[in-house]
């Protein structure tokens, strides 16, 4: 079995979900089970339907709603071309869920607030709509696709908008659900994103989280391969959008890409690779427009005996908070007073620095922000810095070879750098600098260590 996701723009149009409909025929002989995201954009009208519902405004949530039910359509009918029984039975499905969005939005307008179970509950339709269109249509192609609802399969907690997957339960509700489906021969399709709490309540995996869902899906089956289908030939030494010169990475390591995700590449969501680790499930990052290029393969191992600098990512919106005590002199328990601060309001840390008496920390969730420095203030200086970027170096044994560090410091003389850390694993040096000059040392970073020795070989 193998696990393929399409995301986006990789089923945002009628190509589109051809070529998507071909991988996935060309596929099955591998019983593969298909996890697709929204159509590209709908979800952020979903959202914003939902941020006018509270608003009272009717007449533009009614738009909203009517112009998706319009493009579900447009695509629909122009992948039958003529009537039949299955486009007649998409389209009550696709009014099935269309009109009970309608009716939440308008109750939501009615109170003026959404909770964040509504919230889950709008924002999953996405999915839902694109996992049937695409089961559907395979019909139509003579493939056997069987659309299987993701929320009778990923059993999460109720963490609305974040929520995190029971494996156990899971598990057991592939093997109940989607297994029997593989075994009469069909292709399950199914929307990612989307899950079920215990209490039977629709939850959502976070932005992105249609990736999460391949590999939870993948993990859950013992999948042999998870392919993550997007519109770039795979991971590459830096975002193609600021550096032309970007180059594909061939293969990497879980840890490697799990670093470059969570730092700011754009191709994985950054909770992709754990569900495929414990089981070593290998995964493949595709291009749906360009079906020939092998991608990124990303594995246990990577390639063996690799050192020096893979990928460069940049992470972007982020503030730094400097904490300055002279208690900290000599003292112990005080970074865990610090930390225990920023458990309680949970706000995540990327990264750390600490000297005799001070502590310097980037955060990327600023919305407690003001409760954290009421908190910090009675025992320390807070000073805090907005408008910062993180751009991390990832790679194994990163200063082995000191030619490295002398190129990377080099490449930014003209660049202030505010923080420093490197990782005890030697996998990731993250520098911290003003935002506004994040792209031009990414530029100069990408070309010292990733083109002049290309140059200089040549």
């Amino acid at each position: 079995m193998i696990v393929i996701k399409f995301g986006g723009t990789s089923v945002g149009s009628v190509d589109a979900l051809r070529q998507a409909i071909e991988i996935v025929g060309a596929a099955r002989e591998r019983k593969p089970i298909v996890v697709v995201s929204a159509l590209s954009g709908v979800t952020n009208h979903l959202v914003e339907a939902t941020e006018l519902a509270c608003l009272g405004d009717l007449p533009g949530v009614q738009k909203i709603v009517a112009t998706l039910r319009q493009r579900h359509e447009e695509i629909a009918f122009a992948l039958v071309q003529q009537k039949s029984d299955y486009l007649e039975s998409f389209l009550a499905q696709l009014g099935k869920h269309i009109d009970q969005i309608a009716d939440i939005l308008k109750g939501i307008a009615l109170v003026g607030d959404v909770s964040p179970r509504a919230k889950d509950k709008i924002v999953a339709i996405g999915e839902k709509l694109s996992s049937v269109l695409f089961a559907y249509t395979m019909r139509l192609r003579m493939l056997k696709g069987v659309h299987i609802d993701s929320e009778d399969v990923v059993v999460t907690d109720a963490n609305y908008g974040e929520a995190t997957p029971d494996v156990k339960k899971t598990r057991e509700a592939a093997a109940k659900v989607l297994l029997p489906e593989i075994e009469r021969d069909h292709i399950p399709v199914m929307g990612g994103f989307i899950g079920r709490s215990t209490t039977g309540a629709t939850t959502t995996l976070g932005r992105g989280g249609s990736d999460y869902s391949a590999a939870i899906i993948g993990a859950a089956v013992g999948a042999e391969e998870i392919q993550i289908w997007t519109d770039v030939d795979g991971m590459m030494t830096c975002d193609p959008r600021v550096i032309k010169s970007a180059r594909v990475i061939d293969e990497i390591s879980y840890v490697e890409a799990a670093e470059l995700a969570y730092f700011g590449a754009k191709v994985l969501h950054p909770k992709t690779i754990w569900p495929a680790v414990e089981l070593q499930i290998p995964i493949r990052v595709l291009n749906t427009h360009n079906v020939s290029s092998p991608g990124t393969l990303i594995t246990a191992t990577g390639v063996a005996g690799s050192s020096g600098p893979r990928a460069i990512a940049i992470k972007k919106d982020i503030t730094v908070v400097h904490i300055t005590s002279n208690q900290m002199l000599g003292a112990y328990g005080f970074l865990a007073k610090i930390f225990e601060i920023f458990a309680r309001l949970q706000t995540p840390v990327d990264l750390i620095t600490t000297s005799e008496v001070s502590v310097s920390l980037t955060i990327d969730r600023t919305d407690r922000l003001r409760e954290l420095v009421h908190e910090l203030q009675p025992f320390a200086n807070v000073n805090v810095v907005d408008e910062q970027a993180i751009i991390a170096l990832v790679g194994r044994n990163l200063m082995s070879d000191a030619s490295i560090g002398k190129r990377i410091f080099a490449s930014l003389e003209n660049i202030p750098v505010t923080m420093i850390s490197l990782g005890s694993s030697d996998l990731n040096l993250s520098l911290v600098m003003e935002a506004r000059l994040g792209d031009v040392a990414l530029q100069q970073l990408h070309r010292a260590l990733f083109e002049l020795s290309s140059e200089e070989a040549a």
